[in-house]
This record gives C-alpha cells, sequence and structure tokens, in this order.
C-alpha cells in the first residue's frame, strides 16, 4: 500500500490533528488536494494567522493583499462555524491608521470575538500598527473562563479596561508586552486578585508618552512562580509572592521599593536603568529589594545595579546587606563605566557561593573596587582577600579579550586567590588562533588550586 493510501485511510479527526500541527498557512495548502482535504481543513483547531507577508510586498499590491488575508481569514471562520472548538488562537497582523493598507481593526475585533465564543484556551495577539494622529483602539471583552494563557503585544493601539467583575479562573501565563493601561486601573494587581491560579507573569510597560501605571502599585499573590516585569515611569513598588521561583526585574531610577516578600525564591534577574525621559537622576535605598531576594540560589546583577547597591549600604543609605546563605550562583554583568564596589561584600556575605560569573571583564578601576579586582594592588597587597575564603568552584568569563593585558591580569588574579577553584570557562570574544592552541597557553598561568582546569566554550 502507498504511503497516500495509507494517509488517505486515517479517520478526519487524526488529519485534523496533524493539520493543527502546521502553521495554518501550510494547513490550507492541503485544501487543493480533493475535497475532502478541504473539508478536514475546516476541522483544525490551533490557528497561526499571520499578515507580515502581505505588509512585505510592494506598495501597490499591499492594500489588494489585505483584502485577501482579510477574506481567507473571514471565511474560513465562517466555515468552521460558531461550534466548533479553537485550542489556539495566533494573530500577527497590521492594523489600518488613515486609510492606508492593513486591516480594519472592526474585522479584527470580530475575529477575536469569535474565538473567544468558541472557548479558545491560548490567544497569542501581535498586533501592529501604521504610523498616524489617530491609532486604533480595540475593545476586548477576555471575560472568558476557558483562558489558560493568554499574551497581548498590542503597541499604541490598545487600551485595556478591565470590567470590575472580571475572573478568569483557569488563567495560568499572562503576557502583556507593551499593552497600553489607564492611569488609574493598576491592570496586573487587579488580574492577580481575580486569577486564584496565575503562575507566570510577563510585563513590559507601554512606551507611550503618557504613564500606563499608578503612582504606586501593590501586587500580591499565592499561585504566582514566575514574573518578569519592565517599568518605564517611576513608581513605589510592592510585591507580596511567597511561592515565587523565579524574579526578573528592570526598572529605571527613581522607583522605590516598599514591601518585597519572595520568601520562596530561586532565581533572580535585576535590572536598573537609567531614566531616559529627561528626569533627575536619583539614588533608591535598595533595602527592601534586596532583603526580599536575600533567600536567592541564583542571582544575575546588571553593573548599574551594583553601583546603587553601593549607595545603598555604605554611602546614601548607610543600610546593613543581608547574608546570602543559598546563594550558589553569582552573574555579574560589567562595563568601563561601572565599578565592582560592592561586589566582594557580596562574595563575603555568601558562604555558599560555587559559581562566580562574569559577563565581560570591563569595570571602572579605582582603590574602593575592592580586593575581587586586581587593580592598586601594591596598595593592599597585605589584605586579606575575599576570594580567598571562598568557595568558589566554577569561574565562568563570558566576552574574554584573547591578549588584553586587563583581562589577562585579572584573570591571573582570579587564579591566584580563589583556593577552591576546579573548573574555568572562558568565552572568548576576540578568539584569533585554534582553541587548542590558546588552551594550552592557559595552563602555564599559576593556581592556587591543583585541581584547577580550563574549559573554552564557544
Amino acid at each position: 500500500m502507498s504511503g497516500q493510501d495509507a494517509i488517505s485511510r486515517l479517520p478526519d479527526e487524526v488529519l485534523a490533528c496533524i493539520l493543527s500541527s502546521l502553521t495554518t498557512k501550510q494547513a490550507a495548502s492541503t485544501s487543493v488536494l480533493s475535497k475532502r482535504w478541504r473539508n478536514v481543513f475546516a476541522f483544525v483547531n490551533n490557528l497561526d494567522l499571520d499578515d507580515r507577508d502581505s505588509v512585505r510586498t510592494l506598495a501597490r499590491h499591499r492594500r489588494e493583499n489585505s483584502k485577501r488575508f482579510k477574506a481567507f481569514v473571514s471565511s474560513f471562520l465562517d466555515t468552521q462555524g460558531s461550534s466548533k472548538f479553537i485550542k489556539k488562537f495566533t494573530l500577527k497582523i497590521h492594523v489600518n491608521v488613515q486609510n492606508r493598507y492593513g486591516l480594519d481593526p472592526a474585522c479584527v475585533e470580530s475575529w477575536i470575538c469569535n474565538v473567544l465564543d468558541r472557548g479558545v484556551v491560548d490567544l497569542d495577539l501581535s498586533i501592529i500598527t501604521f504610523q498616524g494622529k489617530s491609532p486604533p483602539v480595540l475593545t476586548l471583552d477576555v471575560m472568558r473562563k476557558t483562558l489558560v494563557k493568554l499574551s497581548l503585544n498590542l503597541g499604541r493601539c490598545f487600551i485595556v479596561k478591565l470590567p470590575q467583575d472580571i475572573s478568569l479562573p483557569l488563567l495560568r501565563t499572562l503576557c502583556l508586552n507593551s499593552v497600553g493601561f489607564d492611569r488609574d486601573c493598576d491592570v496586573v494587581g487587579t488580574l492577580l486578585s481575580r486569577c486564584p491560579f496565575l503562575e507566570e507573569i510577563y510585563f513590559e510597560e507601554s512606551n507611550s508618552k503618557k504613564p500606563s501605571l499608578p503612582v504606586q502599585i501593590q501586587w500580591s499573590s499565592s499561585s504566582l512562580k514566575r514574573l518578569s516585569i519592565r517599568f518605564n515611569d517611576f513608581v513605589k513598588i510592592s510585591f507580596d509572592f511567597p511561592n515565587l521561583v523565579f524574579f526578573e526585574l528592570s526598572y529605571e531610577s527613581g522607583s522605590e521599593f516598599l514591601n518585597v516578600n519572595l520568601d520562596s525564591l530561586i532565581e533572580a534577574r535585576l535590572n536598573h536603568r537609567c531614566p531616559t525621559r529627561g528626569y533627575d537622576y536619583s539614588h533608591v535605598n535598595l533595602i527592601h529589594l534586596i532583603n526580599g531576594i536575600s533567600n536567592v540560589r541564583t542571582l544575575h546583577l546588571c553593573s548599574l545595579f551594583l553601583d546603587e547597591m553601593i549607595f545603598t549600604f555604605y554611602f546614601t543609605f548607610n543600610e546593613i546587606l543581608p547574608m546570602f546563605h543559598n546563594l550558589v550562583c553569582l552573574s555579574i554583568e560589567s562595563k568601563k563605566s561601572r565599578g565592582w564596589k560592592i561586589l566582594p561584600h557580596i562574595i563575603r556575605n555568601s558562604p555558599n557561593l560555587e559559581t562566580l560569573i562574569f559577563k565581560g571583564l570591563k569595570h571602572r578601576c579605582d582603590v574602593c573596587s575592592g580586593d575581587v579586582c586586581d587593580c592598586y594592588l601594591s596598595s593592599r597587597r597585605n589584605r586579606p582577600s575575599c576570594l580567598t575564603a571562598s568557595r568558589v568552584k566554577v569561574l565562568e568569563i563570558l566576552d574574554y579579550r584573547v591578549y588584553c593585558r586587563s583581562d589577562e591580569s585579572q584573570l591571573k588574579h582570579f587564579l591566584a586567590k580563589l583556593t577552591c577553584l576546579e573548573v574555568v570557562k572562558l568565552s572568548a570574544s576576540n578568539l584569533d588562533m585554534p582553541p587548542t592552541g590558546w588552551h594550552k597557553s592557559l595552563r602555564t598561568i599559576p593556581r592556587a588550586s591543583r585541581n584547577c582546569k580550563f574549559q573554552v566554550i564557544p
């Protein structure tokens, strides 16, 4: 029996499952095979619709291509009928602004309402608007009990207004990327209180000129396990997530942390950004944030955040740096304009630290850089080093500059001080000789640990 005959003998339900694993464009191409395949295509429950190909064409063809795309989607949804269950609906489109090319907002709204009424489980919307003075505003009623995952990437064209009685009892994943909100409406806080099983949130504040968050936010959830957020405007922040295991935070200078409860945290990524809208720079007291993440096992810190920590704990606010008893992996991003002043204090307060990662070794060298740095070694040659007492077993250096004297000197300093070191992983940014030759040259560097080995990573 031929392969084609074997496939044709499968029931429609099985063929529909196969087509659902393809993109909608690929699945639609099978409808030319026979009338039966056209009927099977109407049973797919995963729709992945993308009009970006039509926009990339010549300008004179875009309007016609948009009409064809609109006709295809509308016809397909009508063919399926209102009773057909949709599992996942992905829509990546361009919306018309000034009667040029793109889709009509009202038409897009009707498509989304169609799949919501049919019990969609995973809704992923990415809507792009062309430049114009009056971006369209889409009104969506996402109050559906079937939604498990909701992803919105809608830029300036979408203003979210939630009804007071909204309830999404099955929602577990929420992604809000550059979605605009009313100033007086803390949408994320509201959803946290109305989604009892929510486990993951990705939130990126809209880049529009109008602020999209209230001045003070208080977020809490006992079910949340992963949280990734990016703030643009200055806000006062309170977090209460007792079961959170992953936390990623990127915020601008001026944000203030009030109460932070993250007792179950395993991994944290902290990024502090300079303001980009003309605000005066001011240092922030990070004591509540640092105390809130002190139980973390893996910690990633950007270069500016390191600078801000020194103002919190030793200069401006003179707070006491907490102990990091559970910390086993510390990752540091380095930049030439930022120093390592706080780094020795973090290492001393991390008695169980085993892995130390540097994303580049460039940093500002000064007397206050501490004994982690090899700068001004002669002034403190006889002082004890935090590295000597450290239990670090793995040292990983990314973007290592081969033949750079400062990088080589810093590497020698690490090797001379880390007595428990077992593996040094190096990823070179300018490697111009075979890895084997470079690996042999590293073996001649004196090491405090006899068991230390080198590993060159791509």
